[in-house]
């Protein structure tokens, strides 16, 4: 093909191309519908392939030449990485997972209904009898607990409990939000099972152990902790619902906006489970007194109730 018929055959893809990147440069890529997005991409994919085909038979031209400025541009549109904004983290922090967790709270509320069901159910069981603890705890840490092996004297410490209970709490989170893929069914067993565990874990220490010092090591992190797991199962139940009731998208589309919602959910809960570990590391182990440990566990139950009331403040402020 000669390079005038080359150009008069494709010269409306490549001004429509053009069209874009102006608009991109002016707009941004956001103010784009799916439609526009879908169309850009193949007006880019030609060009792309024109640029190759001059190249091949126009190399020295100025064909090739503003191909190759108009798909170099247009390249950046498509694969620019985009940069790492403090703002943005920290509105994010401040009001953006707060928004959320408003928006979705009807999962929040199912996700710790799930994990109190499994806390009642167990602990009734143990009240019943101690033995129906091993159907949720190890052997040797419940005949430990029976012995009276408490606190720093014995072979079984609070401490230990602690930092095994903060680790699984960690992989219950990631478990509760990956399950959810399942159709939720993964999630509410992860949530039931380890409800179940908790309240085995509680009553067969009200029973032989020595509740106060129990809370005052498990609380000061443990309420940020459990708040999290609840988080996490509700990001869980919102990729079940996304797949059990697509609405009006296709299930492939439900999905992918179901995870977007359930992955921001998870961002916080990663902030959460760090500043859980700090307070696990730094303040549990403390010599101080228990009621003061338990004082600081009800001051993080304030602090996240009135940072999670933020985004009802602001709509009620507007």
């Amino acid at each position: 093909m000669k390079e005038e018929q080359f150009i008069q055959k494709n010269s409306n893809i490549w001004q429509e191309l053009e069209n874009f990147s102006t608009k991109i440069n002016k707009k941004g890529i956001k103010s784009f519908s799916s439609m526009e997005i879908k169309r850009f991409l193949h007006v880019f994919r030609l060009s792309s392939h024109h640029l190759a085909y001059a190249r091949t038979h126009y190399a020295q031209n100025n064909v090739t030449i503003y191909l190759n400025s108009l798909v170099g541009k247009c390249h950046n549109d498509v694969y620019a990485v985009k940069k790492f904004n403090p703002r943005e983290l920290l509105k994010y922090i401040t009001t953006g997972f707060p928004k959320l967790l408003k928006e979705n709270k009807t999962y929040l509320i199912s996700s710790f209904a799930l994990f109190m069901l499994g806390i009642i159910i167990s602990a009734i069981m143990v009240a019943v009898s101690t033995d129906n603890a091993l159907l949720f705890l190890p052997p040797q840490l419940v005949e430990g607990v029976k012995q009276g092996q408490t606190g720093g004297g014995g072979n079984w410490n609070y401490p230990l409990m602690s930092s095994i209970i903060m680790v699984n709490n960690i992989k219950v989170s990631l478990k509760a939000f990956a399950l959810g893929i399942t159709f939720g069914l993964g999630t509410m067993y992860v949530l039931f099972v380890n409800g179940a565990l908790l309240g085995a874990l509680t009553a067969i220490i009200y029973k032989y152990g020595n509740p106060i010092n129990y809370w005052s090591l498990i609380l000061p992190h443990g309420v940020i902790e459990l708040t999290a797991i609840f988080i996490s199962g509700a990001a869980g139940l919102i990729i079940a619902r996304s797949l059990l009731v697509p609405g009006e998208l296709t299930r492939k589309h439900s999905l992918i906006k179901g995870s977007k919602t359930a992955v921001s959910l998870m961002g916080g809960v990663v902030v959460m489970l760090v500043i859980a570990g700090i307070i696990e590391g730094f303040f549990t182990p403390l010599n101080i007194s228990e009621g003061f440990k338990l004082a600081f566990a009800a001051l993080t139950a304030v602090i996240l109730a009135i940072y999670f009331y933020i985004p009802y403040r602001r709509v009620k402020a507007k």
